[in-house]
C-alpha cells in the first residue's frame, strides 16, 4: 500500500460517521505510540471484536495525517516507525496528493454525527 484505503476515514472526501468520543480516541492513539492498522485488513467477525492479524496493515491515511499536523511526523508514534524500520513502507512512496484532514480540529469535525 502506498496510499490510504478508499474508504480510509483520515480522507476529506469519505463520508464517515463516528461518535465524537471514537473519534477522540483515534486521535489518541495515533498520538501515543498505539498501532492504527487500516480497517479493511482488521478482522470485524461476530466472534472476534477488531483483531489485529499478521496480514493487518498500518493505516496510510493516519501516516500521512500525523506527517500533516504532528511535529516529527508518522516517526512520533513508535509503531509508525517500526513499520518504517520492517520496510512496510516508505515516506518516499506514499502519495502525498490524497485529501486528508490537515488537523485535528478538521478531523473531529469531519468524521464526528
Amino acid at each position: 500500500m502506498k496510499q490510504p484505503c478508499k474508504n480510509c476515514p483520515f480522507k476529506k472526501s469519505v463520508e464517515y460517521a463516528l461518535s465524537p468520543q471514537k473519534a477522540r480516541d483515534i486521535l489518541q492513539a495515533i498520538t501515543h505510540d498505539i498501532a492504527f492498522h487500516c480497517h479493511e485488513t482488521v478482522d470485524y467477525s461476530e466472534s472476534i471484536k477488531n483483531r489485529v492479524t499478521a496480514e493487518s496493515k498500518l493505516c496510510f491515511g493516519a501516516v500521512l495525517f500525523l506527517e500533516n499536523t504532528v511535529r516529527g511526523g508518522c516517526r512520533s508514534n513508535v509503531m509508525f516507525r517500526f513499520g518504517l524500520m520492517r520496510k512496510e513502507f516508505k515516506l518516499t512512496h506514499l502519495r502525498r496528493d490524497e485529501s486528508v484532514y490537515q488537523s485535528f480540529e478538521e478531523f473531529l469535525e469531519g468524521v464526528s454525527y
